[in-house]
């Protein structure tokens, strides 16, 4: 989802430029040049916010691992009841809201995860710190998950974690492809997903169906 560039700020809009060039050329393919032309400024002025295409690749990371963090330590999780779907549906609406808000950034991630590459290990290593916090929040709400933590991170990891970023990744394109609108397409996965993972790592969520088009608060 990007950004009206009359709204961002210079650093903003560079760290925009950069988003959306590593989302479409990959992080080796990514040139500077580019991202200056995209946010509208010359080369030498991102060299002075920024040491290199590196340094906006960590920053892009690290916001996006902070407000992750945000939204775990905000209470809502604490606060769920995970019995209703209503309640379990707000909660992945917050978490693809703040998702699609960096939808570029997502879907470098998974073009650059499946590469054994060095930023392949930055991108784990993120992960590693979102999972890490998760069980944390999850422990301190005294939520029933998986008591073995490597049983537990391959659960979240490929039944919770990768779905919620293909969505994100590949949502407009699905629409495209197959004629179908947000609204729907979005309940669409957020009923299946609480079908099949909250379904099974809680074990106590009973799934009705949630009304198309039902907004968070």
């Amino acid at each position: 989802m990007e950004k009206d560039p009359a709204d961002l700020t210079t650093k903003q809009r560079i760290l925009e430029a950069a988003a959306q060039v590593f989302a479409e050329s990959g992080y080796n393919g990514a040139r500077v040049d580019e991202i200056a032309r995209r946010a509208g400024v010359n080369k030498a002025l991102i060299y002075y916010y920024y040491d290199n295409k590196e340094s906006l690749l960590s920053i892009l990371f690290q916001e996006t691992r902070d407000a992750v963090f945000a939204l775990l330590d905000s209470g809502f999780v604490a606060s769920m009841d995970y019995s209703s779907p209503e309640s379990t549906a707000r909660f992945l609406r917050s978490i693809l809201d703040l998702l699609e808000e960096r939808q570029n950034v997502i879907r470098l991630v998974i073009m650059e995860s499946a590469k054994r590459t060095p930023i392949n290990d930055r991108i784990f290593a993120m992960l590693d710190e979102i999972l890490t916090r998760m069980f944390k929040v999850a422990d301190e709400a005294r939520l029933p998950l998986e008591k073995d933590r490597t049983k537990g991170m391959i659960t979240e990891f490929f039944t919770g974690i990768m779905p919620l970023l293909n969505y994100v990744a590949y949502h407009e394109i699905w629409m495209d492809r197959f004629g179908i609108e947000e609204p729907e397409l979005r309940e669409n996965f957020i009923e299946a997903f609480m079908g099949t993972h909250f379904a099974y790592t809680l074990g106590t969520v009973t799934l009705g169906t949630v009304a198309l088009g039902q907004k968070s608060d």
